[in-house]
């Protein structure tokens, strides 16, 4: 618990702290390595608590509901792949990380489909695309950065959690 608390605070600052970079934020970044590590019930708690989180400062609105789906799709898809992420290279990591900025943006933007038609969706998310594109290099970069540094840590965490061995995790 105390972990989960300790990287929603990390990804909750972190959004809100660069808010004024559009739509670049760590969150995607840390939801991603959280989720590979530890898997899809911490990953998705952890997406819930950073929405929650950082809209208390950030404002609440409609689009509350599809960041919580992006972020929780995010999160899913990370934890899927996490039983094997240690034999995907370090760069397919970073280009994945990337490819979720573009998928978080294409779930956020569906909300469009349900207030308007088709052809307004696609006008948004032209129009967001963007921002998507930033979101995307923003991951990438953070990924490099911060991705070993976070792994690592988590994969120290959950050995001791589990009392495993390095390397011999199991989900």
């Amino acid at each position: 618990m105390t972990i989960v608390a300790c990287l929603a605070a990390l990804s909750i600052v972190g959004r809100i702290y660069t808010v004024g970079i559009p739509n670049v934020q760590p969150s995607t970044t840390i939801i991603i390595c959280v989720s590979l590590v530890f898997g899809v019930r911490i990953g998705l708690t952890l997406a819930i608590l950073t929405v929650l989180g950082s809209n208390l400062v950030l404002g609440f609105g409609p689009f509350v509901i599809m960041q919580l789906l992006a972020w929780g799709a995010v999160a899913i898809a990370s934890g899927l792949i996490g039983k094997i992420y240690k034999k995907i290279p370090f760069l397919i990591l970073a280009l994945y990380t990337a490819f979720m900025g573009m998928f978080y943006g294409l779930i956020v933007s569906l909300n469009m489909l349900f207030i308007g038609d088709g052809l307004m969706f696609v006008a948004y998310y032209l129009a967001g695309m963007p921002f998507d594109i930033y979101h995307a290099i923003g991951n990438f970069f953070f990924f490099i950065v911060l991705g070993p540094i976070i792994i690592k840590i988590m994969e120290k965490e959950k050995a001791k959690l589990y009392g495993l061995k390095e390397g011999t995790y199991h989900s």
